[in-house]
C-alpha cells in the first residue's frame, strides 16, 4: 500500500506545474484561429492567392476558457482591410473579449511597366509585363487588361510600377471635328441625324457633339466610332 501512494505521489509531482495552471486558461491558438477563419471568410480579395497573420496575444493575457464556440467580430464601423482588427469574445459564464490585429496579403499577377512610359503614350502589351504582387495595399486597385487596342497613359509612369485603374485611359474611339449620326429616341421612334463630334472619346465616354443641320450643341454617349446617342 506504501509503495502505491509513493507511485501516486510521484506521478503527480511529474505534471508540469504550467500545465496545471493552464488548465482553466483559454488556448491563444484556438483564439488566433478564431479570427484567422473570420476573416478568410469575408475579406475582398477571395480571388487571389491571401496569406493572413494574426497578431500574438500578450503571452500575460490569461483569459478563462470558454465552454462555448467562440465567436470574432468586427468593431462597430470597422471593415475588412489590409491591417484589420478583429475582436474574439467568450459568451460563457465566464465571458471576456480580446481583440487581435490582422494584417492580409493577396498576391496576383498584375502589368508592370517595363520602362518609363510617358503621359499620352499608347500603352500596348510591349510596355509591359505581368507579375505577382501583394494587391491587398493598392487603393486605387489594377488595371486587368488594355483592350486590343491598348490603352492611353494618363501621366508619366516610372519603369517598375503597377498598372492602375487610375492611370490609363481608353483610347478615343471619335476624335473632335469628326461627322457623326447622330441617334435619339423619342417614345417609341428612333431619330437620326448627322453631327459633329466637338471633343474626342472613348467608347461609352459622354461627348459634346454639334446638330449639323440646326447649330445646336448637345450631350450623347459613344455607342460606336460613328454614332453618338444623345440623351
Amino acid at each position: 500500500m506504501i509503495w502505491r501512494v509513493a507511485i501516486t505521489i510521484a506521478l503527480l509531482s511529474s505534471v508540469c506545474p504550467s500545465a496545471l495552471a493552464n488548465a482553466g486558461v483559454e488556448s491563444a491558438q484556438r483564439i488566433s484561429t478564431t479570427a484567422r477563419q473570420f476573416i478568410a471568410k469575408r475579406h475582398p480579395w477571395q480571388n487571389e492567392n491571401t496569406r493572413i497573420t494574426v497578431g500574438e496575444l500578450d503571452p500575460r493575457t490569461r483569459l478563462a476558457k470558454c465552454s462555448q464556440r467562440l465567436q470574432a467580430f468586427l468593431p462597430p464601423g470597422a471593415s475588412i482591410r489590409r491591417r484589420t482588427t478583429v475582436g474574439v469574445r467568450c459568451e460563457g459564464v465566464k465571458a471576456w473579449k480580446v481583440y487581435l490585429p490582422v494584417t492580409i496579403a493577396a498576391f496576383t499577377k498584375v502589368m508592370v511597366s517595363k520602362h518609363p512610359i510617358a503621359a499620352g503614350q499608347r500603352v500596348t502589351e510591349a510596355d509591359i509585363t505581368w507579375t505577382e504582387r501583394d494587391v491587398s495595399s493598392l487603393s486605387y486597385g489594377y488595371q486587368k487588361g488594355l483592350g486590343g487596342q491598348g490603352m492611353l497613359s494618363r501621366r508619366s509612369i516610372p519603369q517598375g510600377a503597377v498598372i492602375t485603374v487610375n492611370m490609363l485611359d481608353a483610347p478615343a474611339m471619335i476624335k473632335k471635328g469628326q461627322e457623326l449620326k447622330l441617334i435619339s429616341r423619342s417614345t417609341a421612334i428612333n431619330v437620326s441625324m448627322k453631327g459633329r463630334a466637338l471633343q474626342d472619346a472613348a467608347k461609352g465616354a459622354r461627348i459634346r457633339v454639334e446638330n449639323i443641320s440646326s447649330g445646336k450643341q448637345l450631350e450623347g454617349i459613344v455607342i460606336s466610332g460613328n454614332t453618338v446617342r444623345i440623351e
